[in-house]
């Protein structure tokens, strides 16, 4: 099972139960930025367990959960470790590190390594209220791009995404045939995108460059869309979407 995650929406319960995933298994949480698509940290109450609570519990004992559970280092700015240290303070006398929460603050352009990742915080083009991060995560020699939020590259960012070539590279598409905008993509800047990696090698052989984060009111259907991005060598993510690397 995956040990790491990348945002955490109102919904990643009922999806991560749909396609089997082990949340529990969970040690790494990144965190792109605050929105709420992207972060809902109330779900981060369900890991308290009421200490003294023997394993398995009895029957007539109430809590938010009863399994076992790993410690989770969440990396993000200090507007998303602000909202989950309000959040998990919220009830008397309980903090982050009862919900086995560590809250690891980072800013762009920082080098960090989590168990056997080697991770590189990116400027995300996502407006200036907070400092919207993407990630390049290294792990037993394969390199990811995450790219979502966010708008067309800073010029400081796609400088240090240049350093790298990557197995996968993972960018939104969020307003699709429709507008682009400060701190989203559309089909446009994508295929713009596609070409810039190809131009400067960024691409390694077998590397796979994917579009995802479709907005419904912009975005022609998922099976409309998938042939005419597989022309342009963009494969179209979905729920649920497995890739080997």
């Amino acid at each position: 099972m995956p040990d790491c995650l990348i945002d955490m929406p109102a919904e990643i319960f009922m999806q991560a139960e749909r396609y089997n995933i082990e949340l529990t298994q969970t040690k790494y949480l990144l965190i792109t930025h605050s929105d709420k698509d992207h972060l809902y940290p109330y779900l981060l109450r369900w890991r308290y367990l009421r200490p003294g609570t023997p394993s398995p519990p009895p029957l007539d004992v109430v809590g938010p959960r009863f399994s076992d559970i790993e410690k989770l280092t969440i990396c993000g700015n200090k507007t998303v470790c602000g909202l989950i240290s309000a959040e998990l303070s919220d009830i008397p006398d309980l903090r982050s590190n009862d919900y086995l929460v560590e809250l690891l603050p980072v800013e762009p352009f920082e080098e960090m390594r989590l168990g056997d990742m080697f991770i590189r915080t990116l400027r995300a083009n996502h407006g200036q209220r907070e400092d919207a991060l993407n990630f390049i995560i290294q792990r037993e020699g394969r390199t990811i791009l995450y790219g979502l939020d966010t708008g067309w590259f800073l010029p400081e960012t796609y400088e240090v995404i240049k350093e790298f070539r990557y197995d996968l590279v993972i960018l939104e598409a969020t307003f699709g045939d429709g507008r682009a905008s400060d701190g989203h993509f559309n089909f446009d800047l994508l295929r713009r995108a596609r070409t810039a990696f190809g131009e400067d090698g960024l691409l390694r052989e077998k590397g796979i460059f994917c579009a995802t984060h479709f907005c419904p009111h912009f975005s022609p259907t998922h099976d409309l869309i998938t042939p005419r991005l597989a022309r342009e060598g963009i494969l179209a993510a979905y729920d649920g979407m497995e890739l080997e690397l």
